[in-house]
């Protein structure tokens, strides 16, 4: 008798909380109204192998909330359990941006489509990536674009493959592919509010050639860079690019090693100079950046004291109010 009595308790358990959880993550009645504001909230701060997997720091991208909009860009490794941590409802999210094909910039997507699209059971959202991610290396599975309708789930986001300069229309705001000089196909982009513009350079290089005390140096290929006295020859379309607008989210990755792939804060701290840019967030930080010594902060005085520009380093997990931060 107390096994069938144990038995019948379980069944009525599980049949209510079964029936909780679809209704809380797949029937969704609430959508509340997105803030007005803009805001951003780093979930991950971190790039490259040794932060993918020390987690030190974390690498999962980063939430915006500008005008409206509810954006996850680049999830990362542990984006879901990132989200969960900052309090963000993966359910009301309007679009998620992939920005490229390489594990700290993707590899968490798939679990954040499935939050956004509420179990894969409603059409809804955008999904923003390079059509290299979306098809020809297929990173994202077909699934998780919405496209295999036969295995019962019918939902899935939109899907948008990210071409050069073409604007996207996302709600009040427009949303412009930047192409960038790091992986194949690899975008950041300007996000135009009307009122405000935002952006992310994502993962490119910048430095060219340098000047030292022996002569005009081209870019080793990993580094570091230790005899730079000035920069000769850079990408001037990042500098024209992203040195336009009001806020610039930069991924340095650290301030004098693997410039060959990364900006590097050698490298910001002369894009920002004579620049529009009124407030900058470092981030996607190497592993050294942070270990055995934390450089970020001497990293963010280096591109504020060379530039002119506000500069702030990122930390994981932490929200900022870019509005306030402008004042």
């Amino acid at each position: 008798m107390k096994i069938q009595k144990l038995d019948a308790e379980l069944r009525e358990k599980t049949a209510a909380a079964a029936a909780l959880a679809f209704s809380q993550y797949r029937q969704r009645e609430d959508n509340p109204p997105p803030s007005q504001g803009a805001s951003i909230t780093f979930l991950g701060t971190g790039g490259n192998p040794e932060a993918v997997f020390s987690q030190l720091p974390c690498t999962a991208g980063f939430y915006l909330e500008v005008a409206g909009l509810r954006l996850y860009v680049d999830p990362g490794p542990g984006a879901v359990v990132r989200a969960r941590e900052a309090g963000i409802d993966l359910g009301l999210l309007d679009g998620i941006y992939i920005s490229h094909g390489h594990l700290d910039h993707y590899a968490g997507a798939e679990a954040v489509i499935e939050g956004m699209c509420w179990g894969m059971f409603t059409r809804r959202g955008l999904l923003m990536a390079p059509e290299q991610v979306l098809e020809r290396d297929r990173l994202i599975s077909r699934y998780h674009q919405g496209k295999n309708s036969g295995l019962g789930y019918k939902g899935g986001p939109s899907v948008i493959p990210l071409q050069a300069h073409r604007p996207i229309l996302l709600k009040d705001a427009t949303l412009t592919p930047i192409p960038v000089h790091h992986a194949e196909e690899n975008y950041g982009f300007i996000l135009d509010t009307g009122k405000l513009t935002l952006a992310y350079t994502s993962d490119t290089n910048y430095i060219q050639s340098y000047l030292s005390p022996t002569g005009i140096q081209y870019l080793p290929r990993r580094g570091p860079i230790m005899d730079l006295t000035e920069i000769v020859d850079f990408r001037r379309d990042i500098k024209d690019t992203f040195s336009q607008v009001d806020v610039l989210i930069a991924n340095v990755t650290g301030h004098n090693v693997y410039a060959h792939r990364h900006i590097t804060t050698l490298g910001l701290a002369h894009l920002l100079q004579g620049s529009k840019v009124k407030l900058c967030f470092i981030t996607h930080f190497n592993h050294c950046c942070l270990w055995p010594e934390d450089l970020r902060p001497a990293m963010a005085n280096f591109v504020e004291n060379n530039s002119g520009t506000r500069t702030l380093y990122a930390e994981d997990g932490r929200c900022y109010d870019i509005l306030a931060s402008l004042a």
